[in-house]
């Protein structure tokens, strides 16, 4: 039996290994250029490794661990993308962060833990491994947040970070340990069947409210939703770019991933509940999202906004309930990450070349279409794409999203996703604007290597040629929702 464990946690196994290997590798080999680079190999190829076992030798629909984790095929759904997100993640970091002069063993340390923080997070069926798994990711956020310690700003990012961060982990602990004494179980199923046996005896459930609620403060932390929301703009502007790439996508994937489960498995009784709660966020989120970027001119705290806005339209999904609902969300959470990494991949390529810094203020990306086509139009593509023009990806991610919801009759979310599309619509042709339009302010450096041209070149294939298998996507996807593990 232990042996059938360590197979079915081979993935994370691979990871942990792998990171402590690097952290030692660090400790006892100088720290030159060479040593950097054979540590950036042995990332890539723990997470190659790590991807392959999760096709090879891990087993879905079976628990392990003795019930603290499983892997169904909901879960290896969201490792995947996880570890692919990952993967491009350490490719378009190693030279940014050369350029920096910050590249250390901790970052590739750090990125590999907190991999295994969100997959842990992701295969999670008992509230301890859950908890595990969440502050396991969460403590390596703290300290890359703070990576680039001789920036004022990315100092004050991580300390923000860390005690809005440590609030929300004692909340969501508290929220627990009341779960808990209601239900004496941790495991959700056993939870579910507390909750169910409790709402037939018509018990007092002020309790499990507080409980409740509590849990879902400490979740909405994590993805970054209103009223949750006020670490993010700042976080992400402060942290080195590379990084705020990962948090904009990973760390969100794997919490939302979550998010559905807990929902539809040990709460999937308590639905007239949370469904008031989600409805009321959903809105908020996409109104405060798409109005509040308007007026930003830092590229990061933008997409900040922006992904405040998109939590919210994918809270959607969750409220619709169906596994309609839940296969929209995948397909849109596909078509974000890789929207967003080809996009960050973009501006990790823009320098001005009379001081040598990045480019992060959207005014300094003008005339680029003077300078480099390519990427400009990549540029044009993407951020398109993400405000789900048609025939684009992104229309597609947000398309299935309101067809469920009006199928399952919330027409006013419909109508509050379809308006703060269209405001956000506006901001992504403002940046599309000064990139093609406007005159340049500053000399842009523009420096694509092989791998991150790639890595653009994959993103804009996928957006553009997604209307011809979409199809063939969502019957992959069908296979994997959670509800028909239910």
């Amino acid at each position: 039996m232990l042996l059938n464990d360590i197979k079915l946690f081979s993935s994370e196994i691979i990871l942990i290994i792998c990171s402590v290997f690097i952290l030692m590798y660090g400790i006892f080999f100088k720290d030159n250029s060479q040593s950097i680079k054979n540590i950036f190999y042995i990332s890539v190829l723990s997470l190659i490794l790590s991807f392959y076992s999760i096709i090879y030798f891990v087993n879905p629909e079976m628990s392990f661990f003795n019930n603290l984790l499983i892997n169904d095929t909901f879960t290896l759904f969201f490792k995947k993308i996880v570890l692919i997100g990952t993967i491009v993640i350490v490719l378009i970091s190693y030279n940014y962060l050369i350029d920096l002069e910050i590249i250390k063993p901790e970052f590739f340390f750090l990125i590999l833990l907190s991999t295994v923080g969100i997959l842990i997070l992701i295969s999670s069926r008992n509230i301890l491994s859950m908890y595990l798994g969440l502050e396991l990711q969460s403590i390596c956020l703290y300290i890359l947040a703070a990576y680039k310690t001789n920036d004022i700003k990315s100092s004050e990012s991580g300390i923000k970070y860390f005690i809005i961060g440590a609030l929300s982990s004692g909340i969501l602990l508290y929220g627990l340990s009341i779960i808990y004494g209601f239900t004496n179980a941790t495991d959700f199923y056993e939870i579910s069947e507390s909750i169910k046996l409790s709402l037939q005896n018509d018990e007092n459930f002020l309790i499990l409210n507080i409980g409740f609620v509590l849990i879902l403060s400490g979740l909405f932390f994590k993805i970054a939703v209103v009223p949750f929301h006020m670490w993010a703009p700042d976080v992400y502007e402060g942290s080195p770019t590379s990084i705020t790439a990962f948090f904009t996508t990973i760390p969100k994937i794997g919490a939302l991933a979550f998010l559905i489960k807990f929902l539809n498995i040990p709460f999937e009784n308590y639905y007239s509940a949370w469904f008031q709660i989600l409805y009321v966020v959903s809105i908020f989120s996409m109104i405060y999202g798409s109005i509040v970027a308007i007026n930003q001119s830092n590229i990061k705290r933008l997409l900040a906004y922006s992904s405040i806005n998109h939590m919210g339209f994918l809270l959607i999904g969750i409220l619709v309930g169906t596994q309609t609902g839940i296969k929209s969300i995948q397909l849109y959470l596909v078509i974000y990450m890789i929207s967003v990494l080809g996009l960050f991949t973009c501006v990790l390529s823009l320098k001005n070349k009379s001081n040598e810094l990045y480019l992060e203020n959207i005014g300094d990306f003008s005339g680029l279409i003077k300078k480099n086509s390519f990427v400009a139009f990549s540029f044009a593509v993407l951020l398109f794409s993400i405000a789900g023009l048609p025939p684009l990806a992104g229309f597609f991610g947000k398309l299935y999203i309101l067809i469920s919801a009006i199928e399952s009759k919330l027409y006013i979310l419909s109508i509050v996703a379809i308006l703060t599309s269209i405001v956000s619509a506006f901001y992504y042709l403002r940046i599309i604007k000064i990139i093609f339009f406007d005159e340049p302010v500053n000399d842009i450096s523009v420096n694509t290597s092989i791998v991150s041209k790639l890595i653009i070149i994959i993103s804009i294939i996928f957006s553009i040629t997604l209307i011809l298998f979409v199809s063939d996507i969502l019957e992959l996807i069908n296979s994997t929702s959670i509800l028909t593990n239910l």
